[in-house]
């Protein structure tokens, strides 16, 4: 069906020219897609009118039908909850007079939620009128307040992660430019940036490369570990319908606690590109993509210049280099849908139509982008292509631990000492990062518990803290290692609010095709709201609500197309096994008997 779609638009808005980039334009110049603007559209384009509309509706920013004078944006990610997000909430709900998230104030401020912004190294933060700004000072609600009730300069600081630079003999890969401002092109050209493409595309094989590739046995830093060389090695092996082959780069870095992609792109964009053309190269592609999710406008509008610079030097484009390779790099901008950092749903919203996860097999690496070979490759993985070429493939691998080898980055929030972004090798205890490398917990807390790898990633205890960060480690541990975000708790933090949230987060963003995922997560937060309510009539936590919960996630583990619902549990029932007592504070006050006993209030429908 997405076939067909897809080639309506191809002939009715022009080979290239999808409804998502129709839609996103129209969005940016009005702030929002009306009834009457879907319409107009589909005459004007000739294409069915549920076609519009599905795609509009299916992302948060394409969906939005009515303006507003101004829009705050407040970050509800777990980093940003665990810095004070429920205390900003509450004070722009008395600020702007109204009571829930998607209310406009009678000031013509609309109040809505985002997650997340990258700035989990800081915050409580949010989003003003398309630009960042820091609330951890508590009078910063009373400054927004004023400024946009005047229409006056928003006196408010743009959050900042801090970056930690190797030092010593600690190896520096993916932060070797960082302290140096590499952003323009002639800086990233004294720096070295593009020596490693000149020297594959002028004395390297496609297939020298892959093999470095696959010497050095670098796994993808997005989440799941598969082998970089291996998935480079598929694609130019594919075959392909006019020989056609595409590499699509992922920045959809949507794990809350993560933004480590985001700081790769802003401050050595041409290390990104360089990854990119490499990965190109090696594959046999000639076109490429790079996914930015619209949280992070100073990453695109950087990478969009970086781009532009490459162009003009003729680093991107036709005949690199005077060997005849020639390849295309575009961005394409995010709307708001999590579920793009899953590469089938990824390549859906590239091809314009609504970005629901796609059946595998086929992989991407041998159907993908419009029914071709795509590699497809998140930031940080890509970044590390450059080093490997230039150093070699023992060089790099002489770094980690068992068969997790290199380096990696890892974001921490606010509940440590020295938040930021830090490059480990892989191999490092969650002790040793927590309490070594970031200096401990921040004055005045104690450690409760740490999330790794986004609301997919599972929930420790202090008893696993002497768990290395490895592929193999965290999956023994019954967690996995993700893309590294990790956000540490303290005894201010209610995990069960942890475990609703990521519950509500899934019935959010779920892309809407497989049960599991999209009535199974709705059911899970209603059934936390249930239980987080021990003082009302039939509320509270009881054995049978356990029992239910646990049988939930386990449909959802099984059932669900994609990570996302497959993956949900995975913290819920970290919860539950190492944190029982998080539970007990919740249990139900027993004042009379319950007339249905299966219940609890559980919708038996479900």
């Amino acid at each position: 069906m997405s076939q067909n779609l897809i080639a309506l638009q191809n002939k009715f808005l022009g080979q290239g020219n999808t409804l998502f980039d129709v839609l996103s334009r129209l969005k940016a110049e009005q702030g929002c897609i009306s009834d009457r603007d879907i319409e107009h559209i589909a005459g004007e384009f000739h294409l069915p009118l549920q076609q519009v509309r599905s795609t509009a509706k299916f992302y948060d920013e394409l969906g939005v039908e009515t303006g507003a004078e101004h829009v705050i944006k407040l970050c509800n990610g777990e980093a940003c909850r665990a810095a004070g997000y429920e205390t900003r909430m509450a004070q722009l709900y008395d600020r702007l007079g109204v009571a829930g998230m998607g209310e406009t104030s009678a000031a013509g401020v609309r109040l809505e939620h985002v997650t997340c912004l990258g700035y989990c190294g800081s915050g409580p933060n949010a989003m003003v009128d398309g630009r960042a700004v820091s609330l951890a000072d508590p009078a910063s609600v009373d400054c927004l307040d004023a400024a946009l009730g005047q229409d006056a300069q928003l006196d408010l600081p743009e959050p900042e992660n801090r970056v930690f630079v190797p030092s010593g003999s600690a190896p520096k890969i993916l932060l070797r430019h960082f302290g140096a401002d590499v952003v323009a092109l002639q800086s990233a050209r004294r720096a070295g940036i593009y020596t490693a493409l000149e020297k594959a595309l002028t004395t390297m094989t496609p297939e020298e490369v892959i093999a470095e590739v696959q010497d050095s046995r670098l796994r993808g830093r997005g989440g799941a570990g598969f082998p970089t060389g291996t998935k480079l090695e598929t694609v130019r092996q594919a075959g392909s319908s006019g020989g056609e082959k595409f590499v699509v780069c992922n920045c959809d870095e949507g794990d809350a606690g993560s933004y480590i992609d985001k700081e790769l792109i802003e401050c050595d964009p041409h290390s990104q590109l360089e990854g990119i053309l490499l990965a190109a190269y090696a594959c046999g592609a000639r076109r490429a993509w790079i996914y930015i999710r619209y949280e992070y406008p100073q990453a695109i509008r950087i990478m969009k210049a970086a781009i532009d610079a490459a162009y003009q030097a003729q680093l991107i484009g036709t005949d690199l280099f005077g060997t005849g390779y020639s390849c295309d790099i575009e961005v394409v901008t995010g709307q708001g849908a999590y579920v793009c950092g899953e590469e089938t749903s990824l390549l859906r919203s590239i091809e314009g139509v609504p970005a629901v996860v796609g059946f595998k097999p086929p992989y991407p690496a041998e159907k993908g982008l419009y029914g071709r070979p795509t590699a497809v490759n998140n930031v940080e993985t890509l970044h590390h292509l450059p080093w490997i070429v230039n150093h070699g493939a023992a060089a790099w691998a002489a770094h980690g631990h068992g068969q997790s080898r290199g380096t990696k980055l890892v974001s921490l929030n606010t509940r440590v000492k020295n938040p930021g972004l830090y490059e480990i090798e892989l191999g490092i205890t969650l002790r040793e990062l927590i309490f070594d490398v970031a200096g401990g917990m921040e004055a005045g807390q104690q450690f409760k518990a740490v999330q790794v790898g986004g609301p997919l990633g599972g929930i420790f205890p202090a008893g696993l803290l002497d768990t290395r960060l490895t592929f193999e480690d965290m999956d023994e541990a019954g967690g996995l290692l993700g893309h590294a975000g990790i956000v540490v708790y303290s005894q201010q933090d209610d995990l069960m609010g942890v475990g609703r949230a990521l519950m509500r987060f899934c019935a959010v963003e779920s892309c809407g095709k497989c049960f599991p995922c999209r009535l199974g997560s709705v059911r899970g937060a209603e059934l936390f709201d249930r239980m987080m309510a021990p003082d009302v009539p039939d509320g509270g936590v009881t054995d049978a609500r356990l029992q239910l919960l646990d049988e939930l996630c386990e449909t959802m583990e099984l059932g669900s197309l994609c990570a996302l619902g497959g993956l949900l549990p995975l913290p819920i029932r970290n919860l539950m096994r190492f944190f029982p007592e998080e539970f007990d504070r919740y249990r139900r006050k027993e004042t009379a008997p319950v007339a249905n006993s299966r219940s609890a209030g559980e919708p038996a429908q479900s």
